[in-house]
């Protein structure tokens, strides 16, 4: 029996426990201790040291390691009118909307209404959801599929249930009962789209550059709209999860995936043809 399962249970005190994961992981480290312990941590859990930019001495705490951006230079983006994954990770679902306006998620039914809230349901018809989880080794940052504006953000408290999908059960229906934040996006060719990330134990705060308060305390039921809407490029960090969590890509139906489920994928990199490129 896989005994991370406890975590589940009704009733375990997830809010408790990923608190007090945050503190521990916002304590400042001695800088004589920072470069060996973040390295036994990297070889714990699998985090690639060639990837981590700068000194380990400069990363103060664990939070600050997890949250790190990638080296200068990195990932040049790939020519073309692909999209790009918003994030490092295992493509866990690649599935679509039915003509009942519902998805079948990890076997598990979820409506339009539910997974992107005020969006025109209308609109979705055909749509793709693509969900990426990231693992605690994962790079942290999320970036933009596309160039696009963001227009609103819907923020919805809730559990903090993991989101591994080997603890995952069709009960838990994670994407709508975990805290989540949801942005509502057009891209440069005016196409909504959307995306949404999940919080998960440990995971319970999440980072905005184009809106600094977004995803912090109090965090309520909410919806805000972005007047004038935000620009972000093809490639740019959007924000970042404080250590692993899940995103969904609500995707138009004219892109096809370019990695299959199960597969790893990187942020900053091609995830979905675009429309040309789909037809050569």
């Amino acid at each position: 029996m896989d005994v991370r399962k406890i975590l589940t249970v009704p009733g375990f005190p997830r809010r408790l426990l990923s608190r007090a994961a945050g503190g521990l992981g916002r304590l400042p480290v001695p800088r004589l201790l920072r470069r060996p312990l973040w390295r036994f941590v990297a070889r714990r859990l699998g985090v690639e040291l060639g990837q981590v930019p700068g000194d380990l001495r400069d990363y103060r705490n664990f939070l600050a390691l997890f949250t790190r951006p990638l080296p200068e230079g990195a990932r040049p983006l790939p020519s073309g009118r692909s999209w790009l994954a918003p994030a490092d990770g295992t493509v866990v679902v690649n599935t679509r909307v039915t003509a009942e306006g519902t998805w079948m998620i990890k076997g598990t039914p979820y409506t339009t209404a539910e997974l992107v809230p005020g969006s025109d349901t209308r609109l979705l018809s055909g749509y793709r959801a693509v969900q990426i989880y990231l693992a605690p080794h994962n790079y942290h940052r999320f970036h933009a599929p596309c160039d696009l504006e963001i227009l609103s953000a819907v923020t919805e408290p809730g559990d903090l249930q993991p989101v591994d999908p080997g603890l995952v059960r069709r009960s838990m229906r994670v994407l709508r009962t975990n805290k989540r934040i949801l942005l509502h996006c057009q891209a440069s060719d005016g196409t909504p789209f959307s995306m949404l990330y999940v919080g998960a134990l440990n995971v319970g705060g999440m980072r905005f550059h184009h809106d600094p308060t977004l995803g912090r305390r109090p965090f309520l039921n909410g919806r805000r709209v972005y007047e004038p809407s935000r620009p972000v490029a093809r490639g740019a960090e959007i924000g970042c999860f404080e250590f692993g969590s899940t995103v969904v890509l609500f995707a138009p139906s004219q892109h096809s995936l370019l990695v299959q489920e199960g597969e790893a994928c990187r942020a900053r990199e091609a995830l979905l043809a675009g429309p040309l490129e789909e037809q050569n």
